[in-house]
């Protein structure tokens, strides 16, 4: 009998014992589970993100290069634009002829010796690099072909030029800067650009020339 309550004991301690190991194994996992739980609610602090919107960003100012106009020197063109062309002495010596020529053929004087001071400011020994001679620089073909000849003598020369600057003027159609362009480039060349101002430089300066010559002898 002594040894049965003996037995009985030995398994109620062990089972006692068990229990308390479970329990205390029990109670470990729940403390580390609920530490887990712990980390997970309370989350390290991240980087503040700012809610508010980004400054626009300014553009870039643009470099102040210069390239104002110096009004001493706009003044100066200014008042060059405005000024009257100086015109050579010269041609008075000439003006008999020229009216002369120009009521033959019915053209304006004014628009002869704006075309003579533009192209020889009344030399009558000027020649150029393609041969054009005397005061209205006339080619010695052109000369020929207006009926004229000896184009240096200062009264043939002006013949032919007149001749075939009232020649340019009827075929377009009496327009005086086309036909003053057409003197200088050809005709075929304003042919070619349609009937209208072609776009050479050296062209366009000369019709501004005898442009501005011209209304300072009709205002003359």
């Amino acid at each position: 009998m002594n040894r049965k309550l003996t037995i009985t004991k030995l398994i109620y301690d062990a089972c006692l014992k068990a229990t308390v190991v479970v329990a205390v194994v029990g109670l470990s996992s729940l403390l580390a589970h609920l530490e887990s739980l712990a980390r997970l609610d309370h989350k390290e602090p991240g980087p503040v993100v700012s809610k508010a919107k980004p400054a626009k960003e300014t553009p870039a100012q643009p470099i102040n290069v210069g390239l104002a106009p110096n009004p001493y020197l706009l003044a100066q063109v200014k008042d060059q634009a405005t000024q009257k062309p100086a015109f050579d002495k010269k041609s008075s010596r000439f003006n008999e002829m020229i009216e002369k020529a120009a009521k033959e053929h019915r053209i304006s004087p004014a628009l002869v010796k704006a075309v003579i001071q533009a192209e020889s400011k009344f030399d009558t020994r000027a020649v150029s690099a393609q041969g054009a001679v005397g005061l209205m620089q006339i080619l010695p073909s052109t000369a020929r072909s207006m009926g004229v000849s000896s184009p240096q003598e200062p009264y043939n020369n002006i013949t032919a030029g007149v001749r075939y600057l009232k020649m340019l003027l009827e075929e377009f159609g009496n327009d005086e800067y086309l036909a003053v362009a057409a003197y200088n480039c050809g005709p075929d060349t304003i042919k070619r650009y349609g009937g209208k101002m072609p776009p050479f430089s050296e062209t366009r300066s000369f019709v501004r020339q005898v442009m501005s010559y011209y209304q300072s002898y009709i205002e003359s």
